[in-house]
């Protein structure tokens, strides 16, 4: 079995096929053969998007959604640099729906994100129902009350027995208790009555998936900023979800998946006229 063939009357010898993967391509004589299955390539494409003549075919692949790359398609890189600091995380937002049409194309772009060793792992769930949105809170804001008084019984005993208790015990009591502050005032302490969810979940591996999700809502993040539309990252879901079976019902998760991002979002309501200064970051060249 061979996924890949090569058209000789297309190819022009050029070899970036073979240097960029060596594992399939190789020149035996005066012409590029290639061999690929299972056992050496993680059909990431390389070799197609590598190969101007267009020589290439691949049967696990979509031949054509291979656009060509239009080198116009960039940014400088004090323009870049500038979008990226004014990036702000919102909690303030429009009663408006996004636009199916937009939320597609921020899904679309979840495909293309990286993945590491191309496994292309990251799952979404998209969630625009309003009372969805709330239930999910709701149910977020049970999690951490009741980790809230799970967390005060454990700190009272470590007082009793003369212990100091970690900062960290008394943060999710204390968590729990403004959440619960907050909802009874009529507020949405998680969600903030944002518009969408966009939450990103997959198979509990010991490899990449957290990093495959991060980058996948990040990547989203920036270019939901492009179509007016601006979200934050809300980790106290992704604990929250990992935790309370109900989460994971509502969710429809399959068994073996976790949620590893979360991004809330919607249309701004306040508008920030300027970047926002930042600690000196921790650097050692060498």
């Amino acid at each position: 079995m061979n996924w890949i063939s090569i058209d000789n009357e297309k190819c022009d010898g050029c070899k970036f096929c073979v240097v960029r993967c060596p594992r399939c391509f190789s020149k035996v004589g005066e012409e590029i053969v290639g061999q690929a299955d299972e056992t050496n390539c993680n059909v990431c494409g390389h070799c197609i998007s590598l190969c101007e003549p267009e020589a290439i075919t691949h049967e696990l692949m979509e031949m054509d959604n291979f656009p060509k790359v239009n080198p116009a398609d960039n940014f400088d890189p004090a323009t870049f640099f500038n979008f990226v600091r004014n990036r702000r995380s919102h909690r303030h937002f429009k009663n408006k729906a996004i636009e199916k049409a937009e939320l597609e194309m921020l899904v679309d772009a979840c495909r293309y994100a990286p993945t590491g060793g191309n496994v292309q792992n990251v799952e979404l769930v998209v969630v625009e129902d309003r009372d969805k949105i709330k239930k999910l809170s709701n149910l977020t804001v049970d999690t951490y009350v009741g980790l809230g008084a799970a967390a005060a019984k454990e700190a009272e005993q470590l007082l009793a027995d003369g212990k100091e208790v970690p900062e960290a015990l008394l943060r999710t009591q204390t968590y729990g208790q403004r959440m619960d502050e907050s909802r009874s005032e009529g507020l949405d302490p998680i969600f903030f009555n944002a518009s969408a969810l966009m939450i990103f979940h997959s198979t509990s591996d010991p490899g990449s998936a957290k990093d495959n999700c991060v980058i996948a809502s990040t990547t989203v993040s920036l270019l939901a900023r492009t179509m007016g539309i601006e979200s934050t990252f809300i980790g106290f879901f992704v604990t929250a979800a990992n935790g309370n079976p109900e989460i994971r019902k509502e969710l429809q998760l399959p068994e073996n998946n976790s949620v590893l991002s979360v991004l809330m979002m919607g249309y701004p309501r306040l508008k920030f006229h300027y970047a926002v200064d930042r600690f000196p970051l921790k650097v050692n060249w060498f």
